[in-house]
């Protein structure tokens, strides 16, 4: 009788083990269940992170030159260095005399004395020794452009080009008038692409400002050399001159 109660002792303690056992797991599976999200709070999580939206635009911005630059050049050939350099002088002295009676202002871009090669193949005569003095002559009304082609085709000189241009003040006024418009047009863009994806655009992460470009209005050397060509007092239609300034900006954007 004895080792009949001893086992019926062993059987209870080994029933109350296993509901012990069945209790500690039960607990600590509800505990598991409440610290996972719920569907709708993964739902808010995801759509609070930002993305970003990356786009590129150009502002431009337009003005009437307020400048001009008139490029000319005396040249002179002969058979020795001499008489080149003193014809480039002589040249230059009256070039440079007829510039400072019109009151404009002038540097020297070039002054060269070379021996010129013949082209091969060819059997036309080159001279010994040719050389070149070159200036730029600058003024601020671009109408004034024609009177100093004409003073300086009179003074013997060859003109080789004219530039209507923005003085450096004018030029940054565009500048920032440009950039302005390249902004306006990036923030317009990303704000098209958001409300297409269902997102709204917040502060630029980054913007890259580094691609520009100014196109002054070139006059090449023929049609320079028509303009002081005789006849008639010279005349220039100065047209436009534009800035251009190209941006890389990145915004941020969230869900609506």
């Amino acid at each position: 009788m004895q080792r009949n109660t001893t086992a019926v002792g062993v059987a209870v303690t080994v029933a109350l083990l296993v509901v012990g056992v069945g209790a500690v797991a039960a607990f600590s599976g509800t505990t598991g269940v409440a610290a996972q999200e719920s569907p709708d709070e993964a739902t808010n999580a995801t759509d609070d992170t930002e993305r970003t939206i990356r786009v590129t635009a150009t502002g431009e911005a337009e003005a009437e030159p307020d400048q001009a630059v008139v490029r000319v050049a005396v040249t002179a050939e002969g058979e020795t260095v001499g008489t080149v350099r003193d014809a480039l002088a002589n040249g230059s002295e009256e070039l440079t005399a007829a510039l400072d009676e019109l009151g404009v202002e002038y540097e020297t871009t070039e002054y060269d004395i070379r021996q010129p090669r013949r082209p091969r193949g060819e059997q036309q005569q080159v001279p010994a020794y040719a050389g070149t003095h070159a200036f730029e002559i600058t003024v601020d009304d671009p109408d004034a452009a024609g009177e100093v082609v004409d003073v300086a085709a009179g003074a013997g000189a060859e003109i080789r080009g004219i530039s209507l241009t923005l003085s450096d003040q004018r030029r940054e006024q565009l500048r920032e008038t440009a950039i302005e418009n390249a902004i306006q047009d990036a923030r317009s863009q990303a704000e098209t692409i958001a409300g297409e994806s269902g997102l709204n655009v917040t502060s630029p992460t980054a913007i890259d400002a580094a691609q520009r470009s100014y196109r002054p209005i070139e006059l090449d050397r023929a049609q320079a050399e028509d303009a002081g060509g005789g006849g008639p007092p010279t005349s220039i239609a100065p047209g436009s001159v534009s800035v251009s300034y190209t941006v890389d900006v990145t915004y941020g954007a969230v869900r609506d």
